[in-house]
């Protein structure tokens, strides 16, 4: 159908809402409760999920102490007809020491924080394609950020601009041949200007704070169950990422190059990647997972660095998809810069 000016208008006051439809194609072993029943009238939905659990290093001066990861998220949808928004929100414990530093291992707890991810709204035409406006949305990459990973939670996070403020987001899923893009203005929103403070410790709004991008990836299913994916990410200043990849049902691997990120979000450097991952389903709900990640940073102003690990995995999800247990250990390799530790890692969902 065509976009018609009374549309537009309709989408920028739909803007204070938000769906669960960005995210990416479902993985056998990954818990998915987001699709939005096909109604005509409209409907709300709440859904969430909570983890209870963490992590725990094996070697280093945080040898066998406990790093709590627990959180809870969940958010109301809204669909009606084409329409459709999603907020979304989510918490986490914070451990703290005696002397107030937090996300300290083996101590007590400081408190409670959070804040909303996802508070967008859009219309989705005939043909399957959605149109979102946002004041905070996942990026397309990001909604791929475990694409070709069937490890539970370990794996490599790739170099990509995650969470975003003001966004446009166009993106069509269904069928063979799929896509997303997304693109939104310098973000400059940190923690003085947030809205709502969750505790002390809370800096949750300084990660909107980033230069102007775009990203978005194509994925084509040439056999069926067998997708190849090319995604692109432009950034003003950042550099540029060429993310590549395939994906099967059990079998998986991708490739990355960043030209101006070597390590993490603000570091000026070139960084280069790939990861293989398998899986198989040995019962009912039940998967084994292992993983190879290697990646090469070039800092500008020091030496280079090497990341490379393996990973086991298990996942088990029953009870109709409402409860599932993750294990998962990560295992440097000699090749490895520094003296990283071993991890090794254990959550327990609950979804709704």
């Amino acid at each position: 159908m065509k976009i018609t000016p009374s549309l537009y208008g309709a989408l920028a006051a739909l803007s204070f809402c938000t769906p669960s439809m960005a995210a990416e194609e479902v993985r056998p072993a990954e818990h998915d409760d987001t699709r939005t029943p096909e109604l005509s009238a409209t409907s709300f939905r709440f859904y969430g999920e909570m983890g209870v659990g963490g992590y725990m290093d094996l070697e280093g001066p945080e040898k066998h102490k406990y790093s709590d990861g627990t959180y809870i998220e969940g958010g109301l949808e809204i669909k009606h007809g084409p329409w459709f928004g999603l907020i979304y929100g989510e918490g986490w414990t914070v451990q703290a020491d005696h002397q107030g530093n937090a996300w300290v291992p083996d101590h007590s707890w400081g408190g409670f924080e959070g804040g909303l991810n996802r508070f967008y709204g859009g219309y989705r035409t005939d043909d399957s394609t959605e149109i979102m406006l946002s004041l905070r949305q996942d990026s397309s990459l990001d909604d791929l950020q475990w694409w070709g990973d069937f490890t539970p939670d370990l794996g490599y996070v790739i170099p990509n601009t995650r969470d975003i403020m003001t966004a446009l987001k166009v993106q069509n899923l269904a069928g063979k041949l799929r896509y997303s893009v997304t693109a939104t203005p310098a973000g400059h929103h940190d923690e003085s200007k947030a809205w709502l403070h969750f505790g002390k410790y809370d800096r949750y709004d300084d990660k909107y704070t980033y230069p102007a991008m775009m990203n978005g990836y194509l994925q084509y299913e040439f056999i069926d169950g067998v997708t190849w994916m090319n995604g692109l990410e432009v950034t003003d200043g950042t550099g540029e990422l060429f993310l590549t990849g395939l994906l099967s049902p059990n079998l998986a691997a991708r490739a990355w190059h960043h030209t101006g990120r070597a390590k993490g979000q603000n570091v000026p450097g070139t960084e280069t990647g790939f990861m293989a991952s398998a899986m198989v389903e040995t019962l009912k709900g039940l998967y084994f997972s292992t993983a190879w990640s290697y990646a090469k940073h070039r800092p500008d102003d020091s030496a280079d660095e090497t990341t490379s690990f393996a990973q086991f995995g298990i996942w088990y999800e029953y009870g109709n998809g409402r409860f599932a247990t993750a294990a998962d250990s990560r295992w440097y390799m000699k090749t490895a810069s520094g003296d990283p530790s071993d991890q090794v890692f254990l959550m327990q969902y609950f979804y709704w």
